[in-house]
């Protein structure tokens, strides 16, 4: 058996071995017999268990991209593709043979390990990634997708929501397989990102240029600073006329301090309503914001929570996980207040929507705290527009965000 013959059958095997027992209970003896070679041999390729874990999933991630893309043929435009790449991830949960379960089982023996997200291999995970950035960014350059979304962060959303369908049927056992839920996750994707008709678009009056020169002009001025900015700059910016700037504002300090008026006029709104509203919309982005702060209250247990519990196929079988659905009852109550108000879809499906809500937080905390190092400003933004897509995703109405 040449080298290269060697550290194939040395990957193959880990594969099947990590996939029956796990990273616990796998041994590199017994990878080793398996393999035909003597431990040594493992150590001459592989750092340790986990270095060969990696490169292990790693191989995997090469044969999926590579079936991902034969399923691309003849799929054209960016919905369509968006739809295939779900419909394939949904494909890879439900088939439960040869490389698709291999696959599906060392993705979450890698997940639930932090030391994953700074080794290299975890680099053709992030080519997988890549496929769906770049289907965002066509479909926003085709005018199918709004301009205004984060694509990075409906990166996460997708997954995030996609890796609870998985959990939901490898895991919990909750169903037995997740393509019948295509239909339904593409709506809730599509109703997030999808641009609006112009039934739906907000009216191309004075107020709404007004708004669009002020978002321009938070953004110069964020970026340049007052004294440096230009109102012809923040015209540009706002796709307007540098004297459409004059009609609703006297000057670039009129312009400056609207900014802050406008804002606090709508969080005392905000404030007001939370307290005293029996709105299912405003419950919704009540109940986001409580998810949010309470994980974020105890940095700790966020981690171990991440780390240790989430992506943990035997959580899903402790009286821990029964807790944790009892904890989001209130989520399915606010749904179904919706629905009954004529606000909510009335076609929503409640458990698929909340994988939508769990998954998207889910992913964007990884990003956040383990893999990366985002300010907390950042992390503020991110989550409301965060909350502004979840909400889209259930209303009948988009415009009403």
């Amino acid at each position: 058996m040449n080298k290269n013959n060697k550290k194939e059958a040395i990957l193959a095997v880990a594969q099947a071995i990590f996939t029956e027992k796990g990273l616990r209970d796998a041994t590199i003896t017994e990878i080793a017999k398996e393999a035909g070679v003597v431990d040594s041999i493992i150590y001459h390729y592989f750092k340790n268990k986990e270095d060969l874990l990696y490169w292990a999933f790693a191989e995997q991630m090469k044969l999926a991209l590579k079936e991902l893309y034969f399923h691309f043929e003849g799929i054209m435009g960016p919905v369509s593709k968006l739809g295939k790449m779900v419909w394939f991830h949904l494909y890879m949960n439900d088939f439960n043979k040869g490389n698709v379960r291999i696959h599906k089982n060392l993705f979450l023996e890698c997940r639930s390990n932090k030391e994953f997200y700074n080794h290299e291999c975890r680099k053709t995970l992030q080519k997988y990634t890549r496929v769906l950035v770049d289907i965002l960014r066509l479909g926003i350059e085709e005018n199918y997708f709004r301009n205004d979304i984060n694509v990075l962060l409906v990166r996460d959303v997708i997954f995030g929501f996609l890796d609870e369908e998985s959990l939901a049927c490898l895991s919990a056992g909750e169903i037995s397989e997740t393509l019948p839920d295509f239909e339904a996750v593409m709506s809730l994707i599509l109703t997030m990102i999808e641009v609006r008709s112009e039934a739906e678009a907000p009216s191309s009056g004075k107020a709404s240029k007004a708004d669009l020169v002020r978002d321009a002009a938070k953004a110069v001025f964020a970026e340049k600073g007052f004294n440096k900015s230009t109102t012809l700059e923040i015209a540009n910016r706002a796709g307007v006329a540098e004297g459409t700037i004059y009609e609703h504002f006297k000057n670039k300090q009129d312009l400056l301090f609207s900014i802050p008026r406008e804002k606090f006029q709508i969080y005392r709104h905000e404030m007001e309503e939370a307290y005293r509203s029996d709105d299912p919309l405003i419950q919704l982005r009540q109940i986001m914001r409580s998810h949010f702060l309470i994980f974020l209250s105890d940095i700790r247990f966020l981690l171990v929570y991440l780390n240790d519990v989430k992506l943990n196929k035997q959580f899903y079988t402790t009286e821990a996980y029964p807790q944790y659905l009892r904890y989001l009852d209130p989520l399915y109550e606010i749904l179904e207040q919706g629905k009954q108000k004529g606000l909510f879809k009335q076609d929503l499906n409640n458990r698929i929507y909340r994988n939508l809500f769990v998954g998207a937080f889910t992913h964007m905390a990884i990003r956040w705290f383990i893999i990366g190092n985002l300010s907390p400003l950042t992390v503020m933004e991110e989550f409301n527009q965060a909350c502004e897509l979840l909400c889209r995703a259930v209303l009948i109405s988009p415009q009403k965000i």
